[in-house]
């Protein structure tokens, strides 16, 4: 599933056309990604303008004068995509918002994305703050801890409640980086380098995921293609899943296992 970087990838395919008019809309709407919300209720889209958008862990909200909001998740296989404004509908284009300058795709073959409508002002008030935020303080962090110190670490990273839009290579990634096994308690956890960790592994995705690929390609994050730019050598991210892949540090070959849940990749010397 697509974790923050590739979500904050796909946003800016469509973010590219903000404060353009949407002049029609194309629906399947006996896919299943409406299950939230039917496909009808997204004709109140057309001839609105899209005027913003923002990610929030694994979601998007695209925003449209005056006070609605389109939140679109990707799920295992979604994918935003542009294309012409005439662009012919394919079998897995559950959604199209058309302009006069493009056709703005969500593509799901699997169909376990979702679409929501929203008429608040800000409908995501009650969402806790993400890795990169200010708020994601070490007090936050320590009450977390203290309120789940059974929780294995792996668990707790993927626990979107707590640190929303960090998904499996991420976890992966921060507990290596923390030289901490993946299946240690909560309560054995120092939530200042925990942070560190947190942090280093986020903003560094968001660098190499969303920043370097923004250019490198029109239809953004697609599940299993990956995009072109990914995190350096020096990571674990390209080694975790090689057959035979060795720590990046220490170069002994890397264990694997299920653990919260999640086939999870370690290095047993680096991370005892």
């Amino acid at each position: 599933m697509p974790e923050l970087a590739e979500v904050e990838l796909a946003r800016r395919q469509w973010a590219a056309f903000h404060g353009e008019k949407i002049i029609s809309i194309d629906t399947q709407p006996k896919a299943r990604i409406y299950r939230d919300c039917p496909a009808p209720a997204l004709r109140i889209l057309d001839g609105k303008k899209l005027v913003g958008s923002k990610a929030h862990g694994k979601r998007m909200l695209f925003s449209f004068a005056p006070a609605l909001h389109l939140e679109v998740h990707l799920g295992m296989s979604g994918k935003l995509s542009v294309d012409a404004s005439d662009h012919s509908v394919a079998k897995h284009d559950h959604l199209i918002l058309r302009t006069k300058k493009a056709a703005l795709i969500f593509n799901d073959y699997r169909m376990f994305g979702r679409i929501m409508l929203h008429d608040l002002s800000d409908p995501w008030t009650h969402l806790p703050p993400q890795p990169q935020d200010s708020k994601f303080s070490v007090a936050y962090l320590r009450k977390k801890l203290e309120r789940h110190p059974k929780k294995p670490l792996k668990g707790l990273l993927l626990d979107q409640a707590i640190c929303p839009g960090i998904g499996n290579w991420m976890a992966d990634e921060i507990c290596w980086k923390l030289g901490l096994h993946p299946a240690i308690h909560s309560a054995e956890l120092d939530a200042t380098s925990l942070r560190k960790a947190i942090r280093f592994v986020t903003l560094g995705a968001l660098k190499h995921v969303a920043d370097r690929n923004e250019t490198a390609s029109t239809t953004g994050f697609a599940p299993g293609s990956y995009v072109a730019n990914v995190p350096p050598k020096n990571w674990l991210f390209q080694h975790r899943w090689k057959k035979g892949g060795n720590c990046p540090a220490c170069k002994v070959e890397l264990s694997r296992d299920t653990i919260a849940s999640r086939t999870t990749a370690w290095c047993p010397k680096c991370q005892k």
